[in-house]
C-alpha cells in the first residue's frame, strides 16, 4: 500500500447507493441517466454499460409501462433484459414515481424470481390438496344419503318400540331405547350438518332466486318448530310483528335453512331453557356502523334483522374467538353439528351480504344477531 493512500479520509457511502432495491434514475423518455449499486448487483455489469441506455433495454417494454405505473401508482411485473445471453431473465416487480420539481423519474425494481418460484410450488401443492380435499368431499355428499337413511330408521324404528309396536317394553328396555333413539338423532343432527359443509366446501351449492313472502315462511316454520319446544317444555317466544317489508327476493330454500338451523340450535342446546327469536328490521343508525350495507340508499326496510337469545348456552372467549370455525379444536365439547352449523350460517349470510355476530356472557347466555338484506346483492 502507498503510503498516501493511509492519510485519506474514509469514503462516505452514498446513501443511494445502500437502498435495498434497484434503482434507475430517468429522464421523461426513459433515457437513464443514474443508477445505484444495486442495479449493477442484480445486471451484473457496470455503469459505463446502462447510463445513456433506455429503461427498456433492460426491462422488458420498460419504457412504455412507466407512464401507466406513475399514473395508477401500483406496481408491475415485467422480465429482465440482459446483454449477456447466457444470464437469465430476472422476474422483476417494478415501482415508479416522477419528480415534480426535476420531472425526473425514479424507477425502482426488485427481484422477485425466487418468490415466484414459491409461489408456483406453493400453488402445485395447493391444487393437488384441493383436488383430494374435493374427492373426499365428492364421496363424502355421495354417500350422505344411505348413511343418513340408515341412521333416521334407527331412530324411527327405535321410537316405533317405544310406541308398543312391537308389545309392552319393560322400564330396563324403555331406558335403553330413549339413549337409542336420542343417540340416532344428534347423531344425525351432526352428519347432517357437516354432509351440508363438505357440499360448501366442494362448491356444489346453487342458488335459485325468487320473490316470496318472509313472514309467510318464518310462520311455516313456527308451526313445525313449535309442537318441538312443547315436547321438550323449552320456552320459546318468536316476535315477527315489526317485520313491515315482507318481499324477499333470495333464495327462499337457503332462508328457510338459516332460520330452521336457528332453530335447531335452540333445540340442541338446551333442556329447560328460553329460548327467545324477535324479527324485524335494523335501526338506520345501527346499519351505517356495518360495512356490508350500502351507504348509497341505506334504508332499514331493504334489510332484516334476526335475534336469537337461548339463555343456558354460553361460550368462552376461546370459543367466541373461533366461532365460526367449523374445524376449530376447543377444550370445550361441543356438538360437531353446532360448530358445522354456525360455520355454514356464516357463509350463507355472508353470500347474501349481510353479516352475523355473536355475543355470549355468563348469566345472560348467547345472542345470535344477523342481518340479511331482502333483495339479493351478490353471490
Amino acid at each position: 500500500m502507498k503510503l498516501f493512500d493511509s492519510f485519506k479520509k474514509p469514503k462516505v457511502e452514498n446513501k443511494f447507493n445502500l437502498l435495498p432495491d434497484g434503482v434507475f434514475v430517468l429522464e421523461h423518455d426513459g433515457k437513464i441517466i443514474d443508477v445505484n449499486d444495486k442495479v449493477l448487483e442484480l445486471y451484473q455489469t457496470t455503469r459505463f454499460n446502462i447510463l445513456g441506455n433506455y429503461f427498456s433495454d433492460f426491462v422488458e417494454n420498460g419504457t412504455f409501462y412507466l407512464n401507466e405505473i406513475i399514473q395508477t401508482k401500483e406496481r408491475i411485473f415485467a422480465k429482465s433484459i440482459h446483454e449477456q445471453e447466457d444470464i437469465t431473465p430476472m422476474l422483476l416487480e417494478i415501482s415508479a414515481s416522477r419528480s415534480p420539481e426535476t420531472l425526473r423519474i425514479y424507477a425502482i425494481v426488485r427481484d422477485v424470481t425466487k418468490q415466484r418460484e414459491e409461489l408456483i410450488e406453493i400453488k402445485k401443492n395447493y391444487s393437488i390438496a384441493k383436488k383430494i380435499v374435493d374427492e373426499k368431499n365428492d364421496f363424502l355428499i355421495n354417500c350422505s344419503g344411505p348413511i343418513l337413511s340408515n341412521i333416521v330408521s334407527t331412530g324411527g324404528f327405535s321410537k316405533a318400540l317405544l310406541d308398543g309396536i312391537a308389545g309392552i317394553v319393560n322400564e330396563k328396555q324403555t331406558k335403553y331405547l330413549n339413549i337409542i333413539n336420542t343417540n340416532s338423532q344428534d347423531l344425525n343432527y351432526d352428519l347432517e350438518q357437516l354432509f351440508n359443509l363438505f357440499k360448501l366446501e366442494s362448491e356444489q351449492v346453487e342458488y335459485k332466486f325468487k320473490v316470496f313472502d318472509i313472514v309467510n315462511l318464518i310462520k311455516s316454520i313456527d308451526r313445525i318448530y313449535r309442537k318441538k319446544f312443547l315436547d321438550r317444555k323449552i320456552f320459546f317466544s318468536l316476535d315477527y310483528s315489526k317485520i313491515t317489508s315482507r318481499d324477499c327476493n333470495l333464495d327462499s330454500n337457503i332462508v328457510e335453512y338459516i332460520i330452521k338451523s336457528i332453530m335447531d340450535i335452540f333445540l340442541k342446546c338446551t333442556n329447560l331453557g328460553i329460548c327467545t327469536l324477535n324479527i324485524g328490521h335494523p335501526p338506520l343508525d345501527f346499519l351505517q356502523t356495518r360495512p356490508f350495507a350500502s351507504n348509497d340508499s341505506l334504508e332499514s326496510e331493504k334489510y332484516i334483522l334476526f335475534e336469537a337469545k337461548i339463555k343456558d348456552l354460553v361460550f368462552s372467549e376461546e370459543e367466541l374467538e373461533n366461532i365460526f370455525d367449523a374445524y376449530y379444536r376447543s377444550s370445550t365439547k361441543r356438538p360437531i353439528g353446532l360448530k358445522a352449523s354456525l360455520s355454514i350460517l356464516k357463509y350463507y349470510i355472508c353470500a347474501f351480504r349481510g353479516d352475523i355476530w355473536v355475543y355470549s356472557k355468563p348469566d345472560f347466555g348467547t345472542m345470535i344477531t344477523f342481518v340479511l338484506p331482502l333483495n339479493k346483492k351478490g353471490v
